[in-house]
């Protein structure tokens, strides 16, 4: 196997238990889109739902089949945009169209559906306006079929540049979803992702929907220095790329190599290649082709506890590395890359651990 990745089980699950100790009473929703951000989204599902989990988030119907069989909630964040979907007793749909929803209501006839409503908050994508809901609600309430089971909004916040907007949003969701929650008293209101999870404890409301974090993913920058560090909580990351070294070349100074021969050796060199590419997700592209030996400081691998540079962006199925300081690399040594979950190639095996 020249490539796989290497995904702990327990620390997913300890992460989860983890947030779960921080919300209280409170509902968790383990978001597990995107092929659970690239982890196996049938195998992060079963850890989440056995370490405490409540209930499953999805983008769209599809992601949503593949793990009904658990038998939880599932809710779907893209909102029905046709009237023909599969009605599912544990199937959350977001809805933000009310003649969309209306139809779906006469034609599921005798079926029951369970809805989230969406409130947009300026993040433009989909939801209804504000000013809205009152009236939407009132129209849900005349279908006998359609089940309010939640009202959602999602801040665009990014940390320490925008929290006063930040708060203020969800200030205003909070008073309407209390309106309508004097409708419909069971419903459940959330909107803490995971930057709205450590920076506004005050905003729990009923549900903390929660991705990265379950992932190790958070902006270390932002939270190294503060009291809600995540690494502190004890969250850790259980995504791990390997790759083996499948060629070295010795080149000397001043020599061309690479493609157009665009690349100049500055010293004698050990080039390593790797079986790794842009087609498996390898994203990490040097701004300058011309190789230097400070340029390739910004972009590298790990042999051990070395770091080997790359020397030129990634092609599409391989890339090279500098191993000249590195004198026990070998052909089948093993490197440890950088490589975005969710972009990486899900053909790529998964070895869970």
């Amino acid at each position: 196997m020249n490539k796989w990745i290497e995904i702990d089980r327990k620390i997913i699950s300890n992460n989860i238990k983890i947030i779960k100790s921080k919300i209280g009473p409170r509902k968790l929703m383990a978001v597990v889109k995107s092929n659970a951000y690239g982890h196996g989204i049938k195998e992060v599902s079963k850890i989440a739902l056995k370490s405490g989990a409540d209930m499953l988030g999805v983008m769209d119907v599809d992601e949503a089949l593949k793990i009904e069989e658990y038998g939880s909630n599932v809710m779907i964040f893209y909102p029905i945009h046709h009237t023909d979907i599969p009605v599912r007793k544990n199937f959350i749909y977001t809805v933000d169209n009310l003649e969309i929803l209306k139809c779906v209501s006469r034609n599921i006839r005798n079926k029951k559906i369970l809805i989230n409503l969406d409130v947009d908050s300026g993040l433009k994508r989909w939801g209804i306006e504000l000013k809205d809901v009152l009236s939407f609600v009132g129209e849900i309430k005349k279908m006998k079929n359609v089940k309010l089971f939640s009202i959602s909004t999602h801040i665009a916040y990014t940390p320490y540049k925008n929290k006063i907007e930040a708060k203020e949003k969800l200030e205003r969701f909070k008073e309407i979803s209390l309106k309508v929650k004097k409708i419909f008293a069971d419903i459940i209101i959330h909107a803490a992702n995971t930057t709205v999870f450590l920076d506004f404890h005050q905003f729990y409301f009923d549900m903390v929907r929660i991705g990265n974090l379950i992932y190790g993913i958070y902006p270390k920058d932002v939270y190294s220095s503060k009291s809600n560090d995540p690494q502190k909580m004890g969250i850790s990351m259980p995504w791990r790329f390997f790759a083996r070294i499948i060629s070295i070349k010795e080149v000397r100074k001043g020599e061309s190599f690479g493609y157009a021969s665009e690349i100049v050796a500055t010293k004698n060199m050990r080039i390593a290649t790797l079986p790794v590419g842009y087609s498996d997700g390898l994203g990490m592209v040097p701004t300058d082709n011309v190789y230097k030996i400070s340029e390739g400081e910004r972009f590298w691998a790990k042999i051990g506890n070395k770091k080997a540079y790359f020397i030129t962006k990634p092609a599409i199925s391989h890339t090279l590395i500098d191993v000249t300081e590195i004198p026990e690399a070998k052909v089948q040594s093993v490197v440890e890359l950088s490589i975005r979950r969710t972009a990486a190639n899900r053909d790529i095996p998964r070895i869970y651990k």
